[in-house]
């Protein structure tokens, strides 16, 4: 691909940044960690207290990115053995797919296993739904734990923008069934869905309006 020519790394994913002196970082784990050293004044992405990154006590920080891993390993994966959203919103994702050489790929053996494609079209529904939400349960219960705070704390951090970002791909894709599966599971989830979704001027709720 044009990245992986680029970067001269050929296992290169996306999201990547390329820096000043030509150098990519890759993986959202990875660029959280830039962030934070790069730009020491602005609010830690891992203390969930607000404040700059400067003054964050090293073992709070380690705690928060230890933290933060285990949610980008596991709800925000799209493996299936953590979780169900890529079998899940594999039909509406297949028709989000742009360009037949890209479709090719993306629905071959080489990337989904043998008759893979066939496999994720065949799957029953309402199991993956019913997974799908007891998948979203531990998030409600963290929540009530803590009223009106985020999952990292009493300001949002980086565990809230994966688990947000895991939101956000099912709503782009299904809305009603992202209602049915995130909203409705409680009030604790649905109130820290608005916040996120107004957080920077509205700028998720706005993109999410646009489709």
């Amino acid at each position: 691909s044009e990245l992986a020519s680029r970067s001269r790394q050929p296992n290169i994913t996306v999201p990547a940044v390329e820096l000043p002196d030509g150098q990519f970082i890759y993986d959202s784990f990875r660029i959280a960690e830039w962030l934070e050293d790069s730009y020491p004044d602005a609010p830690s992405l891992f203390t969930g207290d607000g404040k700059p990154s400067s003054d964050a006590r090293p073992e709070h920080v380690v705690t928060g990115k230890t933290y933060t891993r285990l949610i980008d390993l596991g709800l925000g994966a799209s493996k299936s053995e953590w979780a169900v959203w890529y079998d899940l919103f594999f039909p509406q994702l297949d028709q989000q797919i742009i360009g037949e050489e890209h479709r090719a790929y993306f629905t071959s053996d080489l990337r989904l296993g043998p008759q893979g494609y066939q496999k994720l079209l065949a799957l029953d529904r309402q199991e993956l739904i019913r997974r799908a939400k007891m998948n979203i349960q531990p998030l409600v219960e963290v929540l009530r734990e803590r009223p009106n705070q985020y999952f990292q704390g009493t300001h949002p951090g980086q565990v809230d923008y994966i688990i947000f970002g895991r939101y956000a791909y099912c709503r782009m894709l299904d809305p009603v069934l992202t209602k049915e599966i995130w909203d409705e599971q409680g009030e604790e989830l649905s109130n820290w869905i608005c916040k996120l979704s107004q957080a920077y001027d509205g700028h998720a709720q706005k993109l999410f309006n646009s489709f």
